[in-house]
């Protein structure tokens, strides 16, 4: 989606940032940012995901807006 000019931002559970590094440099993009919240998600009650998302927003913001992901490309 960057690459058509469509800001994004990956959110990503801990278990899975190795992952994301590998993608992100297999992709031309080894700066790629991307934000990290608690594992698991699918077992993870909506109050609790709240607040991950609530203590998360500022960096998606940033990440939206600044569009850091594209510096490498």
């Amino acid at each position: 989606m960057e690459k058509e000019g469509i800001p994004t931002a990956v959110v990503n559970t801990e278990p899975f940032i190795s992952s994301s590094k590998a993608m992100a440099v297999a992709h031309g993009i080894p700066d790629y940012p991307f934000v990290i919240i608690p594992h698991p998600i699918a077992t993870t009650e909506a109050v609790q995901l709240n607040k991950w998302a609530e203590q998360t927003i500022e960096e998606v913001v940033e990440i939206l807006v600044t569009g850091n992901q594209l510096k490498t490309v």
